[in-house]
């Protein structure tokens, strides 16, 4: 079991992680405004979420490196590097001149900083969540991915909450930059608890089964004999990714900007209490997936979720938004991404864990989940049917329960002791 310094510090971690990586989404707007030049609303926000999009191409990496510092050297020694490269970008963020200061330099610049925090942000968190879960107990997996869960949507929620704060009426212009000076700022302050305190693991992993035949492997290989396993792994990372863009990051502002059914200052203060219902209830799903059957409680929730998704496309016909119904989604979706997170990462070997599972959510960001904002916005702008979008999320979760199928036989395979 976890000592409690080790799991303030893991949790705090992905806390800050991230409030870094959310930030860029809730200020879209802003960031558009500032560095992406057009007199159309809607075309910059397309060319902000497209340059989320393409910094996603970078995420790979990260896991290539951290994937192997994690499985070889701990998954805490992967913490140190995510979060001084978190810090390190969003510093610069909150330094860029606007593009019309510096042209389109100032989008170049705009584009490798946010390429970093992709980078080392997505992988860097998945070494936390399986820090936690491999620590927790295993009559206690899916709480570990609902824990997981309290402290990255308390990262999105305040992050959304600065965001709300640093763009009300009565700031300066420029105020948004702070947000991401004080992301850079918690990096620093977490780094330096984190070697006062000589965070490290308390599991070995080298004698976890297969260690000595797998630590020498290139990701090349790991992937070429595990493929199937890779590929369902993938869906899986992805389609999860993917709802919570939606309806966490996506939904508020394609209300507000595109649809304009609701001011943005009330879509942003519903949205903060979205994200409180998640994390609220991602608690309460990891306590029910470990409690009962993880599959049939996924299983449920998903129907449960599709129905929800009809009665958005009814109200959405309108170009209307109904504020208790986006509550309740908000609510639901944690009982399908909590129990498939934790069979996710159940399903890998644990001398492979963090390999394929960061590579695997790298992949599935690029092909599921990034282009979330982007295609949702783009199938509006190209039909002018407002409830369109919510048929991306539909698809992602059908695909989410496809590659359920596969991974509960291989979940099961796999319950293999890490000490």
């Amino acid at each position: 079991m976890m000592n409690r310094k080790s799991f303030v510090i893991a949790a705090l971690t992905i806390f800050v992680q991230y409030y870094n990586y959310h930030l860029f989404g809730f200020l879209a707007a802003k960031i558009a405004s500032n560095f992406v030049p057009s007199k159309i609303v809607v075309i910059q926000l397309l060319n902000t979420y497209f340059i989320m999009f393409i910094t996603m191409a970078a995420k790979p990496l990260g896991a290539v490196i951290l994937g192997r510092i994690g499985d070889i050297y701990g998954r805490s020694n992967s913490f140190n590097v995510s979060l001084t490269g978190c810090a390190i970008a969003a510093v610069i963020i909150s330094l860029i001149p606007s593009y019309e200061q510096i042209g389109i330099y100032s989008s170049f610049i705009l584009l490798l900083a946010r390429m970093a925090i992709c980078t080392l942000v997505s992988s860097g968190s998945d070494g936390v969540r399986i820090y936690i879960y491999e620590h927790i107990g295993k009559e206690k997996e899916c709480l570990s991915m609902g824990l997981s869960v309290v402290f990255t949507h308390s990262g999105s929620l305040v992050a959304s909450m600065s965001a709300w704060f640093f763009t009300l009426d009565f700031m300066p212009n420029y105020s948004w930059r702070i947000a991401f000076l004080l992301g850079s700022i918690m990096c620093l302050i977490l780094i330096y608890y984190k070697m006062k305190f000589q965070i490290k693991d308390q599991v070995d992993i080298k004698k976890s089964l297969n260690f000595e035949s797998f630590k020498d492997l290139s990701i090349k290989k790991i992937v070429q004999k595990n493929i199937r396993l890779f590929l369902y792994c993938t869906i899986l990372a992805g389609a999860i990714g993917s709802t919570n863009q939606f309806f966490i990051i996506f939904f508020s502002t394609y209300n507000f900007e595109i649809l304009k059914n609701i001011s943005r200052s009330h879509m942003q203060f519903y949205n903060i209490i979205a994200i409180f219902l998640y994390i609220l209830f991602g608690i309460i799903a990891g306590y029910v997936g470990d409690r009962f059957n993880r599959y049939k409680v996924v299983n449920i929730a998903i129907i449960f979720i599709l129905i929800l998704s009809l009665c958005h496309i009814y109200v959405l016909s309108s170009s209307a938004i109904n504020v208790p119904l986006f509550f309740l989604s908000s609510a639901s979706l944690p009982f399908v991404t909590i129990p498939a997170t934790a069979i996710l990462a159940g399903s890998i070997p644990v001398a492979l864990r963090y390999r394929i599972l960061s590579l695997s959510h790298a992949v599935g960001s690029i092909l599921i989940s990034a282009p979330t904002a982007f295609l949702s916005a783009l199938l509006y702008y190209k039909t002018k049917i407002a409830y369109l979008p919510i048929m991306y999320f539909i698809i992602t979760i059908i695909m989410l329960s496809l590659s359920l199928k596969f991974l509960k036989k291989t979940s099961d395979e796999n319950k293999i002791p890490v000490g």
